[in-house]
């Protein structure tokens, strides 16, 4: 069965209660001090049912000090009965309650003209005349309007069947793809436990899903739900309902709370949002202002800071408290004091981080957001991203389930891990930014066959998308890469030497081999820049051999040749797998601790000796293989 919600608005004492008790039976004024004072002073239930449908009825307070229980009453809302009394005709709450309902975005209104019976007929069409008048700027002017008297019951036929054609509009729902319900409404039945009830937003409820009680956090198990007093295992989105909870108190559940799906609905401090103002607030929006924010319902103080570029179209709401909210919801913003309505907030991003007002980037995603394009939004997150968004962060901006978010994307966006997404396209300007970087090095340091990988490093990416590109490079054979050195795999700076240079390495080469267990003096070798590059090419052709002494900090080049007598020498002195001390291996090659000791440990590691505790021993008896250096 289609259902339809409608929030009932308009002045103080026009009739709203007894008009909707004239149409439903119900008295929505259930409080002691709602009967002693004669006025609504927190929303009301009841519903009228049609062949169509149902529609149910939320009685708004009128009362200008209520703004904010009429504001939780019209929250998800499809369409207001707006009650005028003919004998009061249109009041300013009547105007103001218009502003806000418009402001929520319900697009169909009913008006009925009440107390009709109070006003001599002669007098019908000028009031009627007037009633239009007033309404003519608000976006109400054209929807039909119903004479009619509680009292006299005249006109609640005709009322009745204004109402019922609501249910052939479809119920506009641009709201979260899961299931929220601000809580209205929390109490106590006996022998039932914890009952909550509100206007259910986004998806439909079954009885069985797993829900959240937020800003708490705490994990909601349902024992029941009703609509109508009915008890049901599915409400439909839009359905006003009630939820009987297990296992919390009503005490624990503070004013603002939404039950909601597991996993969304992450309380926060900042939400960003877009801004539709009233043409002529008294008083301009400022950067930095503090307002009054009413949505759901909740009623929180929140600061706003407006992001350069936009004419205040887009803001930071960031609030004193944790607020819980999703994306598409609408806010109504109003002055601290005196209390007006400037305008409209909708949520864009209800999980926001503090940022500044002049990011550019971050105005791009919520531009992105607020037109709802899944794949612009996907585009501006991972530039503001620097190459990666969260893939839970470009479903909720666009308001789809992560579990369909590759489908709606499509096969230009790439999952970079089980997190975080990128795009085709900009893994083709990383791979062409990683390329530039490393020619340009390899144009500057020709003679140097490999770079240090932080010549890739790039503030505009992150160091995750870096190595992701990198290591897709790499795959592909374009790099090449050695511990923390990368290089174009058609870099050759042997092939880039010169006749001079082939001759100056010989001489590097020659005064290493000549050198042995000593390194060349500096006037055998004279230390320049070229000198230095050359030298690295022979330790990287493995014709040099680099050792470390740890203990002295100090690095030890020797050439290939060098090792491979010492390890046959020391297999010469120590036969038949001797054992010998470092002392008695330094005597035998006739050299320093400085060199013994890292030499040994090269032997160590290449399989040369074998160590054990404070002595060692040659491998085999076999001579040592050459190129110990290998």
């Amino acid at each position: 069965m289609k259902t339809y919600c409608v929030v009932v608005i308009g002045h103080v004492d026009h009739g709203k209660t007894s008009l909707v008790r004239a149409l439903t039976g119900t008295d929505t004024d259930r409080l002691p001090e709602e009967k002693a004072r004669g006025l609504s002073i927190t929303p009301g239930f009841a519903h009228c049912t049609y062949p169509g449908g149902v529609v149910d009825l939320v009685d708004a307070p009128g009362h200008a000090d209520f703004i904010q229980a009429m504001i939780s009453g019209a929250s998800g809302a499809q369409a207001a009965l707006v009650v005028i009394s003919m004998a009061d005709g249109v009041c300013a709450q009547t105007l103001e309650h218009l502003r806000i309902a418009g402001l929520l975005g319900i697009a169909q209104a009913v008006i009925a003209v009440t107390k009709s019976d109070t006003v001599p007929r002669a007098e019908h069409s000028k009031r009627l005349s007037e009633i239009t008048q007033a309404l003519s700027q608000t976006p109400y002017a054209n929807a039909p309007k119903v004479v009619c008297s509680a009292l006299s019951g005249q006109g609640i036929e005709a009322l009745h069947n204004a109402l019922e054609k609501l249910l052939a509009y479809e119920i506009q729902n641009t709201h979260s793809p899961y299931s929220f319900l601000p809580i209205d409404r929390t109490f106590t039945l006996e022998g039932q436990g914890t009952v909550v009830t509100g206007t259910l937003l986004g998806q439909d409820l079954n009885l069985e899903d797993k829900l959240h009680l937020q800003p708490a956090g705490s994990e909601i198990s349902i024992r029941s739900l009703q609509s109508r007093g009915v008890t049901r295992d599915r409400i439909k989105v839009g359905e006003r309902m009630a939820a009987n909870l297990r296992g919390i108190n009503a005490r624990e559940i503070a004013r603002g709370s939404v039950l909601c799906t597991q996993g969304v609905g992450t309380p926060s401090n900042c939400i960003d949002v877009h801004l539709k103002l009233l043409s002529a607030p008294a008083k301009p929006l400022k950067h930095m202002q503090e307002l009054r924010v009413l949505f759901g319902a909740s009623s929180a103080v929140a600061q706003v800071r407006l992001f350069k570029g936009y004419d205040q179209e887009f803001a930071q709401l960031r609030f004193r408290k944790p607020v819980v909210g999703f994306e598409g919801q609408v806010a109504i913003l109003r002055c601290l004091s005196p209390s007006e309505t400037l305008g409209n907030a909708q949520f864009l991003d209800p999980e926001a981080k503090p940022t500044k007002t002049g990011d550019v980037e971050r105005l791009g995603v919520l531009v992105a957001a607020q037109k709802r394009d899944p794949r612009a939004i996907a585009h501006a997150l991972i530039k503001q991203g620097k190459g990666l968004a969260k893939q839970t962060d470009i479903a909720r901006l666009a308001r789809v389930r992560t579990d369909i978010l590759a489908d709606v994307l499509g096969e230009k966006f790439v999952n970079v891990n089980s997190v975080r997404i990128t795009s085709e396209k900009q893994i083709e300007v990383a791979k062409l930014a990683i390329v530039n970087a490393l020619t340009q090095y390899h144009l500057a340091h020709p003679l140097r066959s490999s770079a240090p990988r932080s010549v890739i490093e790039n503030r505009s990416f992150a160091a995750l998308f870096v190595q992701y590109v990198e290591d897709k490079l790499v795959a592909k054979g374009a790099l090449l890469k050695a511990a923390n050195m990368l290089s174009l795999a058609d870099h050759d700076p042997m092939a880039k030497l010169s006749n001079a240079q082939h001759q100056s390495m010989r001489k590097i080469e020659d005064a290493y081999r000549l050198a042995g267990l000593e390194e060349p003096s500096g006037e055998t070798l004279p230390q320049t820049d070229e000198t230095t590059e050359l030298k690295q090419l022979l330790l990287e052709q493995k014709r040099l051999i680099s050792l470390h002494n740890v203990a002295l900090k100090r690095t030890l080049v020797f050439h290939t040749e060098t090792l491979d007598w010492a390890a046959n020498a020391l297999g010469f002195a120590f036969a038949k797998q001797q054992p010998f001390t470092t002392s008695q291996a330094r005597t035998a090659l006739g050299t320093s601790r400085r060199v013994i000791v890292p030499l040994l440990e090269h032997f160590d590691t290449i399989g040369v000796t074998i160590r054990d505790s404070d002595t060692r021993q040659i491998a085999s008896a076999k001579a040592v293989p050459q190129s110990t250096g290998a």
